[in-house]
């Protein structure tokens, strides 16, 4: 039996911009056309399961064509990106995905994207000096503008930070 992270399968089901490289015939239920053939050219937003694999998937044995490219997805776009850079505290994550750490990882391992990485390292960072503080400060739960921007990676990080600081305090007070 294995573990099963949530996150990780949230992240999965994520949709990503997609474009189909040949037609494919009998997938048109993708698109919302049952019975039909994909065309060439067509784009459509896959789950990221679904656009891993056919995005590394070879069409013919000898050639390194694809059956889809992808496309450059929201939670990158230059606009999200020089957002993160001028102010990684005043970015709501949460609207712009729920799993916005997880789909980042999954994104830079498929494409080696070290710029990714950095920004979004430098924006944890901040973003977990922002948490440590409201959680040391924090008497119950609370929700700021600022915590309800938190994705579920950093909501977890906020609770179990939140936690150890009230057992430590606990604890200084026997």
């Amino acid at each position: 039996m294995g573990y099963y992270d949530i996150e990780d399968i949230l992240a999965d089901g994520e949709k990503i911009p997609c474009k189909f490289n040949l037609t494919v015939p009998g997938l048109g239920y993708l698109e919302g056309s049952p019975g039909k053939a994909i065309e060439n050219g067509t784009k459509l937003d896959l789950p990221m399961w679904l656009a891993e694999v056919l995005a590394v998937c070879s069409t013919l044995e000898n050639t390194q064509d694809t059956f889809i490219e992808l496309l450059e997805p929201d939670f990158i776009a230059p606009k999200v990106m020089n957002a993160i850079r001028a102010d990684p505290k005043a970015v709501d994550l949460h609207s712009i995905m729920a799993n916005y750490y997880k789909l980042c990882e999954k994104w830079s391992a498929m494409f080696n994207e070290k710029q990714l990485v950095d920004a979004v390292m430098v924006m944890l960072k901040e973003r977990a000096m922002e948490i440590d503080s409201y959680a040391s400060n924090a008497t119950k739960y609370v929700s700021t503008p600022f915590l309800l921007s938190l994705d579920e990676f950093e909501k977890d990080l906020y609770k179990v930070t939140y936690e150890s600081k009230k057992l430590m305090r606990h604890w200084n007070n026997e």
